[in-house]
């Protein structure tokens, strides 16, 4: 009976001994677990102020490039505008220049017409 009081204590002290081993294994698991859940809730915070910033740059190159497309296109339309100007002015000149010189023709001719009927009569 010294045997077996022997065996069935130690198979107890075997038994608790698992039992504690496993119990440690248990905690270190659920803090694994615990710590992993957190570093996951980190790393997607992370990632969503990357989309948040990566968005709003993304909206200010956006911006950027509108006022820089919006300048080229006033300063063209500016540019238009001066050349349609000059245009206007050189045309104007030579409308004038031309109806100066069909003016002096009409009078050298009136006058000679003048001469040729003061001639026939």
């Amino acid at each position: 009976m010294d045997i077996l009081s022997f065996i069935l204590g130690m198979s107890v002290v075997v038994v608790i001994a698992v039992a504690v081993v496993a119990v440690m294994a248990f905690v270190k698991v659920n803090k694994t677990n615990k710590d992993n859940k957190d570093q996951f809730q980190s790393l997607y915070t992370s990632i969503d102020d990357l989309r948040r910033i990566i968005g709003q740059e993304n909206e200010n190159q956006n911006r950027e490039r509108d006022t820089i497309v919006n300048d080229i296109y006033r300063t063209i339309d500016s540019r238009l505008d001066k050349l349609e100007s000059e245009r206007d002015t050189v045309v104007n000149d030579i409308y004038r220049t031309i109806d100066s010189r069909l003016d002096k023709l009409e009078s050298k001719f009136s006058k000679k017409e003048k001469i040729y009927e003061s001639l026939n009569k």
